[in-house]
């Protein structure tokens, strides 16, 4: 059996973004006991002026609060890292000095918790120059690509790095079928992992928002970025079909990327401080909602709100994007409702509302208890013994 006792995770978000697969992996690990070093995003582009917000929020976490007093909490046996990286990720000095950086707290990290990097997995969401420099670095137990999304939709410029990741990593995870299907020949053991299910939203004690109580029913809820994947028309006829309603997006906005319609229906609502909060959120919420843009970029993720909606057994309103059709077809169809044009979302929106989830509810529920997020976590690990040991 393979023998791990520590993990280095390169995010390509921070701790205190919407929590994502990243968070709940790394979490999940720490709660294994393994040690675990979590560096915030290093980027993979150069910044723009809509990046500012969280460039000013990483010097906050370095230089005046550290992650944990900011927003989520860090769990024991999980360190948070937010390097203070130079954000041109192609330039040969600035990675110089990133490599630098990282290498140095990724040393004191293994000295620290008395680890060797033969004990220790390397898991990285980023395929950039200063991760193959530190993949190279270090004898790694494992090392492992995560993939959510294609990266070279948002900078072609990762190309010929990604793929010398593709071949040197020892799995490649994909969070969707539809990226396995692009990716799978040129990629040394490609596995579909999709995202768990956090029952432990079920079980909180949250009160429901007072910003989303106030709000009419039946309340259509968007949770997650606000930013190039949303597909504004629909957006719109969401809000035409609920007139007396409410359609609620609620998540961080990359202005410049999105301009919102301006509706007395629509409501444009802060992230939660805390994961946990969303819990009100949810209970609170009649249909929640996906409208992304069938495109490359966002056509094939597998968007991890699906399993938060589908974990308070609301119907689902999305795009018939090529993964979510794929999804749809392993739920039962009165749970997932996809349309194609801004009528059909008007159309499948009125029916999710008016039709009862409960049988849905039900079915759904032994899927979610079997792919909770702590088994999905030791299922990393079973993964990783199938393809060889490394002692």
């Amino acid at each position: 059996m393979l023998r791990i006792c520590g993990a280095v995770i390169l995010a390509a978000v921070d701790w205190n973004f919407l929590r994502q697969r990243v968070h709940h992996l790394a979490a999940g690990m720490a709660q294994m006991g393994l040690k675990v070093l979590f560096v915030e995003n290093t980027a993979v582009r150069s910044p723009r002026l809509s990046d500012l917000p969280r460039i000013l929020q990483r010097l906050q976490v370095a230089f005046i609060r550290p992650a944990d007093k900011c927003g989520e909490p860090v769990p024991e046996n999980l360190a948070v890292y937010s390097p203070l990286a130079a954000p041109w990720p192609y330039n040969t000095a600035a990675v110089a000095w990133n490599y630098a950086l990282l290498k140095r707290r990724v040393q004191r990290f293994l000295e620290e918790e008395k680890l060797r990097p033969e004990e220790v997995l390397l898991l990285t969401y980023l395929a950039t120059p200063l991760v193959l420099h530190l993949i190279e670095s270090f004898p790694w137990a494992r090392v492992v690509y995560d993939v959510v999304s294609d990266p070279k939709q948002v900078e072609p410029r990762l190309a010929p790095f990604e793929g010398r990741l593709l071949r040197r990593a020892d799995v490649t995870l994909f969070a969707s079928a539809t990226l396995l299907e692009q990716y799978r020949d040129h990629t040394k053991n490609p596995v579909l992992f999709r995202d768990g299910f956090n029952t432990e939203l079920l079980e909180a004690e949250v009160e429901i928002p007072p910003d989303v109580a106030r709000l009419p029913r039946p309340r259509l809820v968007y949770i997650g970025g606000i930013n190039r994947k949303l597909w504004v028309e629909a957006i719109a006829a969401l809000c035409e079909a609920v007139p007396h309603g409410s359609v609620i997006l609620m998540g961080p906005v990359a202005h410049g990327e999105v301009v919102l319609p301006k509706l007395p229906n629509l409501h444009l609502l802060p992230p939660r401080r805390r994961y946990i909060e969303l819990a009100g959120v949810l209970r609170a919420a009649d249909v929640g909602l996906i409208p992304y843009r069938s495109d490359p970029y966002a056509g094939a993720m597998h968007p991890a709100k699906l399993n938060e909606y589908l974990v308070f057994g609301l119907p689902v309103v999305a795009t018939a994007t090529p993964e979510l059709q794929r999804l749809a077809q392993e739920w039962p169809k009165v749970a997932v409702y996809l349309a194609r044009t801004a009528k059909e979302f008007q159309e499948v929106t009125v029916k999710a509302i008016s039709r009862c989830c409960t049988e849905a509810q039900v079915k759904n529920y032994t899927t979610i208890s079997d792919n909770n997020w702590p088994q999905r976590v030791r299922n990393v690990f079973v993964i990783l013994d199938c393809f060889g040991c490394k002692d």
